[in-house]
C-alpha cells in the first residue's frame, strides 16, 4: 500500500509541473501618457512610447525611442525602477557593499539584428540623482540625471536634464 501512495504522489507531482509555466504569468504593464525626455550624450532623447507597471513596492517605467534612421539600432529603452512612495531627492545606482539604492536606471540599445544589444546600468558616482516632485498610484513627476556604463565599463552614456511627467 505504501508503494501505491509513493507512485500516486510522484504522479501528481510530475503532472502538476509544466515546463511552459511562467513564475509570474500576470503582465500588469500598462501604457502611460506624458513624456520621458532628456539629453543623452548631448543629443535630445524623447520617448515615443511609455509603459509602466508595479511589482511589490517598485514602480517600473519603460520609455522607448524608435531610431528610424540608425544603421545598427532600431530603438533605445530607458527603464526607471523606483522603490519609493514619497517626494525628495535620491541617488540612482546599483547596490554595492554598504549602499542600497531605492532608484535604479537602465539604458538599452536594441540592435536591428537582435543579437548585438547594448545594456547600460546607472551608477551613483555622486552624479546620478532623481528629484521626485510627485509620485502616486496614478502619476509621476520627477527630474533626473545619471551616468551609466556597460558591465565591462568600456562604453558609457550620460543623461542630463532628464524629466518624466506621466499619468498611468
Amino acid at each position: 500500500m505504501k508503494f501505491f501512495y509513493l507512485i500516486f504522489s510522484l504522479l501528481i507531482f510530475f503532472t502538476g509541473c509544466s515546463k511552459g509555466d511562467e513564475s509570474n504569468p500576470v503582465n500588469n504593464e500598462t501604457n502611460a501618457t506624458g513624456f520621458v525626455r532628456g539629453n543623452l550624450n548631448g543629443a535630445n532623447w524623447y520617448s515615443n512610447k511609455i509603459t509602466t507597471s508595479k511589482s511589490n513596492n517598485t514602480r517600473i517605467v519603460k520609455a522607448t525611442q524608435e531610431l528610424l534612421n540608425h544603421p545598427k539600432f532600431s530603438s533605445s529603452i530607458m527603464e526607471l525602477r523606483i522603490s519609493l512612495s514619497s517626494a525628495g531627492r535620491f541617488g540612482i545606482g546599483e547596490d554595492e557593499p554598504g549602499f542600497a539604492y531605492a532608484i535604479k536606471a537602465y539604458y538599452r540599445l536594441v540592435s536591428r539584428s537582435g543579437t548585438e544589444d547594448e545594456y547600460y546600468k546607472a551608477y551613483f558616482d555622486n552624479i546620478s540623482f532623481m528629484t521626485i516632485n510627485r509620485i502616486s498610484d496614478k502619476d509621476l513627476d520627477a527630474t533626473f540625471n545619471f551616468n551609466a556604463r556597460t558591465d565591462d565599463s568600456t562604453k558609457t552614456v550620460s543623461l542630463t536634464g532628464g524629466s518624466v511627467i506621466i499619468d498611468y
